[in-house]
């Protein structure tokens, strides 16, 4: 199998002819969290919009990452750089997230470790990929990285309806 048939079986590659979604305005500056170790945290009320714009920069990472897979190694300086886990939109939106109290939500926590894990997936994924290891990396992409995808996605959607 080469890199392009393996991109055609990935499931978030189907739509790639689709335009990317834009993304909204950035998200409101941090709230103070707790002042001292004896306030209570009082449970944080997600806002519907602020986790969409979450869903969408996963979303747009992972188009991101799809045309990491199919790019030549030596034409790499032509393409926008891959984010890693804190760099990446959802990183940062996570981060802002922690700063508001979210970190002491379980979800979130949640969250959080298995963005990390996606992370990881898809840098082992590229490596593959670039070692002309399309065997190794089908099997992950179709594996544990699209459960990983799809299980943050789907924590961001249950944020969201909380």
């Amino acid at each position: 199998m080469n890199l392009q048939q393996l991109l055609a079986h990935l499931p978030w590659s189907r739509s790639r002819g689709q335009q990317r979604p834009t993304s909204p305005a950035p998200a409101p500056e941090p709230m103070p969290g707790p002042t001292d170790a004896g306030t209570t945290v009082t449970p944080l009320k997600w806002e519907r919009l602020d986790v969409q714009a979450a869903i969408i920069h996963h979303l747009e990472w992972c188009v991101l990452f799809n045309e990491h897979l199919s790019v030549d190694r030596t034409h790499t300086r032509h393409t926008t750089p891959l984010p890693d886990a804190q760099q990446s939109a959802l990183g940062q939106w996570i981060t802002r997230m922690d700063l508001r109290a979210a970190g002491a939500d379980p979800r979130f926590i949640e969250l959080q470790q298995e963005h990390l894990r996606f992370h990881a997936l898809a840098q082992r994924a590229l490596d593959h990929a670039h070692h002309q290891r399309m065997d190794l990396a089908s099997t992950l992409l179709n594996n544990e990285f699209e459960r990983s995808r799809a299980r943050v996605l789907d924590m961001l959607r249950g944020l969201q309806k909380t």
